[in-house]
């Protein structure tokens, strides 16, 4: 069952401003405010505040479950959403018309359980709506008792597609096309074989050379992410070397405060070595890359792919600490401060135990 949730903190200290003045300016925002264009999904989107100090705040989505999980499933939602404060939430069901009647929405079941959810944990549900797609001139349309109903706006020509674009967030297709940007490569026995091999090596070196030995380690992170500026291809050798440089937690952790450096040519690159990484390496390795990436985007204000690497982190590490920290910011609704400061805090301490700050 496929589960996402975004939280919607742009990079300006000072947040946006930018009106919804009706529901189908807010169901034609769903694809910029995910990061993509959802279907046959459940969509969730808390606010905060009241009359003219309302935001929005995390965006959720789910797979429209079968009708026995849709408890179980709504209320994984709200697990994410409640804690971070909101005085209610607004759903949109995006499904094609059910029979026998084309123009009822379909899944009351869903439109029903959130409300159930929600209200029972204190949060209201003033609005839900559907919408058979997030398209321009779509009708959305309320769930009884309430018969509202109206036009998608624009979804690729407005305010909030501007925005997204200006804060720099790619707006993806579908969550398919999303999750390809960052789908691994063919498994390679060569590069798992460079990687083993790189492995045995460093167990030694590091009994051996302490700190010096984990110095080595960032200095081949280093010469890694110059050659990706420089726009040159890392070869097996180098990919082997970063993927075992990375899985020593003081090296990680003192290349993670590379998406917080003044210098933004540094951060771009990193978080450009880290998708190349998270593109190449195999299992466990690239938990580390992966998290890296998460949080150099979370850095930038968010992205919907954030969950897409978290996923890959804990897919290949089910026990990875730093992956479970950054979920654990997520769920409490923490934006790019909150994730700066625990990123700094982390590096700062690891790069004085390597004598590399």
């Amino acid at each position: 069952m496929s589960t996402d949730h975004r939280p919607l903190a742009p990079v300006p200290e000072q947040p946006l401003r930018l009106r919804l003045h009706e529901p189908g300016e807010l169901v034609a925002a769903v694809p910029h405010l995910l990061g993509f264009r959802p279907a046959e999904s459940l969509v969730l989107v808390a606010v905060h505040g009241t009359g003219r100090r309302r935001r929005l705040g995390v965006v959720a989505r789910a797979d429209l479950p079968p009708p026995d999980d849709v408890v179980t499933v709504v209320a994984a939602c709200a697990d994410r959403l409640v804690p971070t404060g909101p005085e209610e939430v607004t759903a949109i069901v995006v499904a094609e018309p059910g029979e026998p009647d084309p123009v009822a929405p379909p899944r009351p079941d869903v439109a029903d359980a959130v409300r159930d959810v929600f209200t029972a944990d204190g949060v209201a549900v003033p609005s839900r709506l559907w919408v058979p797609r997030v398209a321009a001139g779509a009708t959305w349309r309320c769930y009884p008792p309430c018969d509202c109903r109206g036009e998608v706006a624009a979804t690729d020509d407005s305010p909030v597609a501007a925005a997204s674009a200006w804060l720099g967030h790619v707006t993806y297709g579908s969550r398919d096309e999303l999750e390809a940007s960052l789908a691994p490569a063919a498994p390679d026995p060569r590069l798992r074989a460079r990687i083993d091999a790189e492995g045995r090596a460093a167990v030694l070196d590091r009994e051996l050379g302490g700190p010096a030995a984990a110095r080595r380690d960032l200095d081949a992170v280093v010469a890694a992410r110059r050659e990706v500026a420089a726009g040159r291809v890392l070869g097996d050798a180098e990919l082997a070397q970063v993927a075992v440089a990375l899985c020593d937690p003081l090296v990680r952790d003192t290349v993670l405060g590379w998406s917080v450096d003044d210098d933004e040519a540094l951060a771009s690159s990193a978080e450009r070595l880290w998708t190349l990484l998270v593109r190449a390496l195999p299992a466990p390795e690239v938990a580390e890359p992966a998290v890296l990436l998460a949080c150099a985007l979370l850095v930038r204000g968010g992205s919907a792919l954030v969950g897409v690497a978290l996923e890959r982190a804990r897919d290949a590490d089910p026990a990875h600490r730093l992956s479970g920290l950054v979920s654990a910011l997520l769920t409490t609704g923490a934006g790019p401060a909150a994730v700066r400061e625990v990123v700094r805090d982390a590096a700062a301490e690891s790069a004085a135990r390597l004598g590399a700050g």
